[in-house]
């Protein structure tokens, strides 16, 4: 789309009242690492004045038993997100074990013996053993190293009444729709996204042990490639080479929830020949499909519906369609406390109505191939000056395409409620340092920011803290509550999981 076919565009919206009636509905996701003093991982268990990891709708773990995760309730207000995944980081840093800090990056610090990362545990129940089990997949699939990469996860939705001058708001096929053409746009041009969160150009020579890489050596400590924006999001990152056959576009639900049980329930012979059991007579994985879970597939965004009555997430998404998107191809931000700045929101908001009011045609399988090179381009090239990359058949300077990107989102900006504050956060986003390397080494440096961020957040006072505790609290109750099951019946709950789907 040409800026004056995007400006048209917008005036049109804004006649159709689309401006005055946006309520952005957000929420945000991140994961991160206990570290000790010495900034390893640490093996100490999730602590108990964090809440039950099961049963904490805001504070939980993800792959290992120390890396937390944080979850916010959805906000309309930026400031009130912000507010209160700052909460959530102050609760934390006051609740963690005395000797420990929150590492600040997304890459993982130097890991001495990847055997001794310990797996989320949850409680002695079918569903408790379900997820213990699919983190025992995730370790047997791709080693725990891997499975060490964090980052934010943003959750992105609009009013259902705001859809009511882009589609039949009543209608949830119409909002699908909507959705899935701001999916196709952003993967169009996730590119730049990786240009302007991409923060992973550095890692530790010890997640690359043993393991095939392209990068070159910075220090005796770290690994690097000069003009990369997200090693996070490399081969060596967070990926399954696996997942890159399942050829996924998003140009219709159906057809994406089909792929998705395909994936689950097709056998894929690597997997396969692993064993759904291991040699100590245990599972150690759901499924020997391509994924065990739906959570297990991975993309840099992905369409999602609220939990609700145990249903499991293909469900949701079949039965009643797409409620809001998961935005999960951004790195931490070492430049925010947090990870990601009310700017870095604003800017994403931006990002995702530019993908929305755009047309997106249904992707073809030669334009997914395009799609994937030019990502490919920006996670190892982004950053030179001499990239170019395929935009409608041409090849052209990813810096260029950079710029025309910016002035589309200027345009945006211009239309948007509290405009100048939008407009702050294209300035701020852009000229911020990235890719920055090392003063000492990558661990290092990772201590000493570590060290600050813990002194910041145990002195700060803010709101939130008093709900934060109740919930914590409130989960061990329900922890305690709940009924424990035998060995033969959360090993039944595992092995039937997958059946009904």
């Amino acid at each position: 789309m040409t800026n004056d076919a995007l400006i048209n565009r917008l005036k049109e919206l804004k006649n159709n009242g689309f401006f005055e009636g946006l309520v952005i509905k957000r929420g945000i996701e991140k994961e991160f690492f206990r570290v000790n003093q010495s900034g390893f991982i640490s093996e100490k268990p999730h602590p108990k004045s964090l809440g039950s990891a099961l049963k904490n709708k805001y504070i939980t773990t993800d792959f290992a038993e120390a890396q937390v995760e944080l979850v916010t309730p959805t906000f309309d207000d930026i400031d009130d997100l912000y507010n209160f995944l700052y909460s959530l980081h102050v609760f934390v840093a006051n609740n963690i074990n005395d000797d420990e800090m929150l590492w600040p990056f997304s890459m993982p610090p130097r890991i001495k013996d990847e055997s001794e990362i310990n797996l989320g545990y949850y409680h002695q129940s079918g569903i408790g053993l379900l997820k213990h089990v699919y983190r025992k997949g995730l370790k047997v699939r791709y080693g725990p190293t891997m499975q060490c990469v964090s980052g934010m996860h943003y959750n992105f939705s609009i009013k259902k009444d705001s859809f009511s001058p882009l589609v039949d708001s009543t209608n949830q096929k119409n909002i699908n729709e909507a959705y899935l053409g701001l999916i196709r746009n952003f993967k169009r041009i996730y590119w730049f996204v990786l240009l302007e969160f991409g923060q992973t150009n550095v890692v530790d020579k010890s997640f690359v042990k043993n393991r095939e890489h392209n990068l070159e050596k910075l220090n005796k400590d770290d690994m690097y490639l000069k003009h990369a924006t997200s090693l996070r999001m490399s081969d060596i990152g967070y990926q399954s080479k696996a997942q890159k056959g399942l050829d996924i576009r998003y140009n219709s639900l159906n057809e994406f929830l089909e792929q998705i049980k395909n994936a689950i329930t097709v056998p894929f012979e690597e997997f396969k020949k692993k064993g759904l059991i291991g040699s100590d007579g245990e599972y150690h994985q759901i499924s020997d499909g391509i994924i065990q879970i739906e959570n297990e597939y991975y993309d840099s965004i992905r369409p999602k519906r609220s939990a609700s009555n145990n249903m499991r997430p293909y469900d949701l998404l079949k039965n009643f369609g797409i409620e809001y998107l998961e935005i999960r191809g951004v790195d931490i931000s070492p430049s925010d406390i947090t990870g990601m700045s009310k700017d870095h929101i604003r800017f994403l908001d931006l990002i995702l109505i530019y993908c929305l009011v755009s047309s997106s045609p249904k992707i073809t399988s030669e334009e997914k191939i395009t799609i994937d090179s030019n990502d490919i381009i920006s996670i190892y090239k982004g950053r030179s000056k001499n990239s170019k990359i395929n935009l409608d058949g041409n090849m052209i300077s990813i810096n260029k395409a950079r710029q025309e990107i910016l002035e589309k989102l200027k345009n945006i900006a211009d239309f948007m409620d509290e405009s100048e504050l939008f407009h702050k956060a294209i300035k701020h986003v852009t000229k911020l340092s990235k890719g920055k390397l090392p003063k000492n080494s990558f661990h290092k440096d990772g201590i000493e920011k570590a060290k600050l961020n813990l002194s910041i957040l145990k002195s700060s006072k803010v709101k939130n803290i008093d709900s934060i505790k109740k919930e914590a609290e409130l989960s061990l109750e329900e922890l305690s509550k709940m009924q424990k099951n035998s060995e033969e019946e959360m090993n039944e709950f595992v092995k039937n999981y997958n059946l009904n789907l």
